[in-house]
């Protein structure tokens, strides 16, 4: 499995790509500049659209992609070996896509590099709280986390952070 990140928009929000051997893919958060998205997506058959979260910037691109490729957004092919896992405190809807065999997680706006994301557009404190918590408990610490916006980190990276935020 090969990730791609394309930043897209005015907000530099990664929509990230999952390519199999196949050459079968997974677009996840297509924020914006639909084009773009479907212009590098050429070589690839598109076979599942994720999104993390209803934000503008995670979605913006979502019906012209959903209409191009004709996939449902959020529907499982079956192709690919995830887990949807409920991260609710950003916004009430946030989830992430956990990928176990690869090792890696498609967080959104949930976990960033020394950050996570604000509460006051729609999310939740309290409920961010028990994500982080939840997350820190299930996932293993090696586990490659691919944020909405800037570079990816590991929950391992995270875990002093995150957990200084817990006390």
């Amino acid at each position: 499995m090969k990730v791609e990140k394309i930043v897209v928009g005015d907000l530099a929000e990664n929509c990230y790509v999952v390519i199999n051997e196949q050459k079968e893919a997974i677009i996840i958060d297509p924020g914006d500049e639909a084009q773009k998205i479907i212009d590098f997506l050429k070589p690839y058959h598109v076979i599942e659209i994720l999104v993390t979260h209803h934000h503008f910037d995670h979605v913006g691109a979502l019906q012209e992609l959903t209409d191009f490729y004709h996939v449902n957004p959020n529907t499982p092919s079956g192709k690919f070996a995830y887990q949807k896992i409920a991260t609710p405190g950003h916004t009430m809807d946030s989830v992430s896509y956990y990928f176990p065999e690869q090792k890696c997680a498609f967080v959104g706006d949930f976990i960033f590099k020394e950050a996570i994301g604000r509460t006051d557009l729609g999310g939740n404190d309290l409920a961010m709280r028990e994500s982080l918590q939840m997350f820190l408990k299930e996932i293993p610490l090696e586990t490659t986390l691919y944020p909405g916006h800037g570079p990816k980190t590991t929950l391992q990276a995270e875990k002093p952070f995150l957990e200084s935020l817990l006390k």
